[in-house]
């Protein structure tokens, strides 16, 4: 009947533009992760290597894991869920205090209370908990990322030749994302299908 035909094509075009949509997002989640996991990298490679340095490094990717947040929550406030200016104070009030904790971690080591090895540890630490703190409201990526900080901070604290075990773990991340998202588009896909008459 002309009117089932209507309603399949019209059904066929809102999975198209799901599954169009969950592409979008894909990219999106899978750049932020790559960001996230290269930013984390380095300043765990810097933390290691010159603890005095990695103050400026992390405070510095403050704004770059802020940024980061509010990508990963624009779908939320394109599709309503959340409105704008809400997501941004909430998320600028999360960071804003990380960046303040970074700072006071700063002072104690100006006074002489903390050692240049035992401050870098410390950032580190503050990042992984406040990363993975995000995650819990935003999603995997952020948990992720803060995972792989937290990892990478035992290993730091427990073996010198570190840099190949991060490398495994950064990979093992990569193939949760891919599982994951692999996961969640043949949910989509099944959520979409009409039984057939």
């Amino acid at each position: 009947m002309p009117g089932d035909k209507t309603m399949h094509e019209s059904g066929a075009d809102d999975s198209e533009k799901m599954k169009s949509d969950f592409s979008g997002r894909h990219l999106i989640d899978l750049i932020t992760l790559f960001v996230l996991l290269g930013c984390s990298f380095i300043g765990v490679a810097i933390t290691n290597i010159s603890p005095a340095m990695s103050h400026t490094y992390w405070v510095a990717m403050v704004p770059v894991f802020f940024i980061a947040s509010l990508v990963t929550e624009w779908t939320h406030v394109r599709s309503g869920k959340y409105p704008w200016k809400t997501v941004v104070w909430n998320h600028s009030l999360q960071w804003l205090a990380l960046l303040a904790a970074a700072q006071m971690v700063f002072v104690i080591q100006q006074i002489g209370r903390l050692n240049n090895e035992t401050t870098g540890l410390i950032l580190l630490l503050l990042f992984a908990l406040s990363t993975f703190v995000a995650g819990i409201r935003m999603g995997w990526i952020f948990r992720l990322a803060g995972l792989f900080l937290a990892v990478g901070l035992l290993v730091l604290a427990y073996i010198e030749r570190y840099l190949w075990v991060l490398i495994i773990i950064a990979v093992l991340i990569l193939v949760i994302h891919h599982f994951m998202t692999r996961h969640s588009r043949q949910e989509s896909q099944g959520w979409t299908k009409t039984p057939d008459r």
